[in-house]
């Protein structure tokens, strides 16, 4: 029989002897080693928040982040693909009513963003104005990267149901 925590232990071995690994792994998916090393850390918060075989940790680590990788790269793709259609467009200058929808649906989220919580309104502005990772809030306000991954979630949301009144 094993020691309490021996499981986890295990599990915890193994993913520390394959980090490299599995960081070559998603650099394969995503091209880019410091969303593949933030892909690998997603990895173990998945893992460690369910109940799977420590036997099976290797294999169950690479489909995390095979999985993970690849939903990185298709959100990626539909952002690539907005933001190509909005390159396109660029040539033209808005209509009249455009410009007043936009400024109204600005004024819509400036007004969700002051109603948030304070936490949530420092981690909004971390991550989209100043540009930090989710790592990088995590560690400066004290918080789990996933934590922070939804707290954004929880706050773009917010953002788009404000927009749909």
């Amino acid at each position: 029989m094993s020691k309490p925590g021996a499981t986890s232990l295990n599990a915890e071995l193994t993913f520390v002897s394959n980090r490299e690994r599995l960081i070559a792994l998603a650099c394969q998916i995503v091209e880019s080693r410091a969303v593949a090393e933030e892909i690998v850390q997603e990895s173990w918060i998945r893992w460690n928040g369910r109940e799977y075989p420590v036997q099976s940790a290797r294999a169950v680590f690479s489909r995390i982040v095979t999985n993970l990788a690849k939903d990185w790269r298709r959100s990626r793709k539909v952002e690539l693909r907005a933001l190509m259609c909005l390159a396109q467009d660029t040539g033209s200058y808005p209509s009249v009513e455009a410009h007043v929808l936009a400024r109204d649906e600005l004024r819509i989220i400036l007004k969700s963003i002051r109603a948030m919580p304070a936490r949530h309104l420092e981690v909004f502005k971390l991550s989209k104005l100043h540009g930090m990772t989710y790592k990088d809030i995590a560690s400066q306000l004290e918080l789990s990267t996933s934590h922070v991954h939804r707290l954004i979630d929880d706050i773009m949301i917010e953002i788009a149901l404000a927009l749909e009144t």
